[in-house]
């Protein structure tokens, strides 16, 4: 009986090993088709991918659809919308609703709201002649209507962009600050502006000088309000920018219209070249890297003008057409600001002037 038994466990357990087997076999050939399917259906999707980006509107140097797709995609989306013709009778009401909601002054408004064809043309629009005279004494005028984010002399390469949140000066401007004093016994300073969506949204000038070289970098856009500013270290020299350098009596002199989630879009006066809030970008651009530090908004497309372009206080430099921020950076021996953290100013009224 023993025996039998013995000889009955063993045939049983080979068994048991042999179906073993057969089960690891068919396991690894299912395996394997799960993984020769989905190199297929990659091969598939990249394939499909490929067929897209076929139809996006390459330009030369080469360009690829943007990473930070939430926030330059949607902001070009939402830029198209903008520039969007209405209809006559969807004019008048549309408009008057952003009047009351964002506050506007209706009295400033020269013309009659149905004659303004899109969104973009209302909020990108004139004000009434004498609306914003420039402040009769000497000293540096507001160039937009906003309120002050920070203000102040420039101490090292960290600036608070908000109270208690730095960005740095060297990364916002493409190079080191210091290099860019004529006088080795002058200062740096700067001021922020803010403009909300009921703000006149157009940019002036802020003192006699003349602007040198255009340095447009492509960037992200992240929102620019006071949450973002607090949660994003150096947002301003994270997002899309144009800085327009010179000089001015005091020597260094710097005005950036800094961009935002859906308010890229920035046009200068006196150059039709820069184009802002684009979904596609020259594939060498380092600002392409996923979230690299040393690389968003770290990279520029520089133009240095053969003539420099002389500005006058008051006079009119660009746009915004959906709003953001300007950033003042200039030399000085020693400047006194008249305003500070919080106020809100109007363009053409006094901020400060030189000691």
């Amino acid at each position: 009986m023993t025996k039998k038994r013995t000889t009955t466990t063993t045939a049983t357990t080979t068994t048991t090993t042999i179906t073993t087997e057969k089960q690891q076999q068919q396991g690894n050939s299912v395996i394997k088709k799960v993984l020769k399917t989905s190199a297929n259906v990659s091969k598939k999707s990249l394939s499909s991918i490929r067929s897209v980006l076929r139809h996006v509107p390459i330009k030369k140097p080469p360009q690829v659809v943007r990473w930070d797709f939430l926030g330059v995609g949607l902001s070009y989306l939402w830029g198209m919308i903008n520039r969007k013709t209405l209809p006559v009778f969807m004019r008048k009401p549309l408009y008057q609703a952003w009047i009351n909601i964002f506050k506007c002054n209706q009295d400033e408004i020269p013309e009659p709201l149905d004659s303004y064809p899109s969104l973009a043309d209302f909020f990108s629009r004139e004000i009434i002649q004498g609306a914003r005279p420039i402040h009769s004494d000497q000293g540096t005028v507001s160039p937009v209507d906003g309120r002050v984010l920070a203000c102040g002399e420039i101490v090292g390469d960290q600036v608070e962009q908000v109270k208690g949140v730095t960005y740095s000066i060297s990364h916002f401007l493409g190079c080191d600050p210091q290099t860019l004093l004529k006088n080795k016994n002058s200062k740096l300073f700067h001021c922020i502006l803010y403009l909300s969506p009921g703000d006149y949204h157009r940019i002036h000038s802020s003192e006699d000088w003349t602007i040198e070289n255009r340095h447009h970098f492509p960037g992200t856009l992240f929102p620019v309000n006071k949450a973002f500013l607090k949660l994003i270290p150096s947002l301003f020299a994270l997002n899309e920018r144009i800085v327009l350098t010179g000089e001015w009596k005091e020597g260094f002199y710097s005005m950036t219209a800094v961009g935002a989630y859906n308010v890229g879009s920035i046009s200068l006066n006196f150059d039709q070249e820069t184009q802002t809030n684009c979904i596609t970008r020259d594939f060498r651009c380092k600002n392409l890297e996923y979230f690299s530090w040393g690389g968003v908004g770290s990279h520029s497309y520089d133009v240095n003008y053969e003539q420099p372009i002389p500005q006058e206080r008051g006079q009119e430099i660009g746009q915004f057409h959906l709003g953001s921020t300007v950033v003042l950076i200039f030399e000085a021996n020693d400047f006194q600001f008249n305003v500070k953290q919080g106020d809100y100013c109007k363009m053409g009224s006094l901020i400060g002037k030189c000691k």
